[in-house]
């Protein structure tokens, strides 16, 4: 606690009076006893009313962005080591191809071309089959049907390309029935 000087001005040591570079506080022979009472003073107010600094506002933002980064990488982690590996697999075939399979959806066009058949089969149904619900037997099917494939390649197939489109944000699944997402 700061002691105040003998016949100092009644402002002396004031949270909100002192001003360093004002005309009076430079003029005063105070001044310099002052500015550590005031500094002494704002920091008892602001911890009585919780009255943050910039400083601490811009750390506290930091500290929430870098908790926040560190959430994400967290989840993304923990999804990482659910998803099955030919899951995983195929998502990181689709981030390294960059399909761009949100925005080619969103635009009507099937982002799949001819690189990934059973793909490109599921893109063609989720444009075109709007009034139908479309879930993992379906695919299944049209994986028997189009690509010849025994029912237990064509369902593994089913379950990995949907779990990878909802993974990257493509596609709603709502209790097994998928859907393009807005």
């Amino acid at each position: 606690m700061t002691t105040i000087p003998e016949f100092s001005p009644g402002c002396f040591g004031s949270a909100v009076a002192f001003k360093k570079d004002d005309t009076v506080c430079r003029g005063c022979k105070f001044a310099e006893p002052c500015e550590p009472a005031h500094i002494e003073a704002q920091a008892a107010l602001r911890e009585r009313y919780g009255i943050k600094t910039t400083q601490q506002v811009l750390s506290d933002q930091k500290q929430a962005r870098e908790a926040e980064k560190a959430a994400r990488q967290a989840s993304k982690d923990a999804t990482v080591l659910v998803l099955p590996k030919k899951t995983q697999d195929l998502i990181d075939r689709l981030d390294r191809g960059n399909y761009d399979v949100k925005g080619k959806f969103s635009r009507g066009e099937n982002p799949f071309g001819q690189s990934m058949r059973f793909m490109q089969i599921v893109g063609h149904l989720l444009l075109n089959l709007k009034d139908v619900r479309l879930n993992r037997q379906l695919l299944a099917a049209a994986f028997v049907k189009k690509l010849e494939w025994q029912q237990g390649t064509a369902d593994a197939h089913a379950r990995m390309a949907i779990q990878a489109l909802e993974h990257i944000g493509a596609i709603a699944n709502n209790d097994g029935v998928i859907s393009l997402r807005n």
